[in-house]
């Protein structure tokens, strides 16, 4: 049996800007692996005409830019808030985005395991638990960050205050539960990225071996 039949899928999660694609992009420097982008899909799915059309029946034209394109950041407005109008129209809004999403993370998944030759399959999804995609993985590995290095990344990445990720943070399941859930823990403190990367890399190796023991 080659080592490469068994390929684990494991989700990456943690708090926003917990360095959870960092780790992952470390790792591909360190082994083999594929990196799905759970982000990257649901900004794709927005392109879907059938995700457009009920988007549109569910927030009007007011979301769409000029281009017929879906504007983020009006759409976040809409759903990310302290208010139930917001949380009301989250939920749509992921009644809508979170089946597609799922499919295309499942046909994802299945494409790497056929035609990657490739130690794991790493899912870096910041809502993999709350959306219920947590079958689609393995294991789950949490990334412990503080919430000060946590803030500067997204301050300095994304322009967000304080304020702004403590509203989207509300709208995940608290950090307690996430870490409860998680298979194997990861610090990625002091920006170490090569220790978190290395870390990552000997709990794959641990994956491996344990498989050809029970085999």
């Amino acid at each position: 049996m080659s080592s490469h039949t068994f390929i684990p899928t494991i989700a990456l999660i943690g708090g926003i800007g917990s360095g959870k694609s960092a780790v992952a992009n470390k790792l591909k420097t360190l082994r083999s692996v594929e990196v799905i982008d759970a982000d990257q899909i649901g900004h794709r799915i927005l392109d879907f005409p059938e995700v457009q059309q009920n988007i549109r029946e569910q927030f009007g034209t007011a979301v769409f830019d000029e281009h017929g394109k879906v504007n983020r950041s009006v759409l976040a407005k809409i759903v990310f808030g302290e208010e139930t109008q917001h949380q009301e129209s989250l939920k749509k809004l992921e009644k809508i985005v979170h089946p597609e999403i799922h499919r295309v993370l499942e046909q994802e998944i299945l494409s790497a395991k056929t035609t990657k030759n490739v130690d794991a399959i790493l899912i870096d999804a910041a809502v993999i638990l709350e959306a219920g995609w947590k079958e689609l993985c393995d294991q789950i590995v949490f990334i412990e960050c503080p919430f000060e290095q946590r803030l500067k990344r997204v301050t300095q990445n994304r322009g967000w205050s304080p304020a702004e990720l403590e509203k989207r943070e509300n709208q995940q399941l608290p950090l307690s539960e996430k870490r409860k859930l998680a298979n194997y823990i990861i610090h990625n403190h002091d920006d170490n990225l090569e220790a978190a990367g290395q870390d990552l890399s000997q709990f794959i190796e641990v994956l491996h071996k344990r498989q050809k023991t029970n085999n």
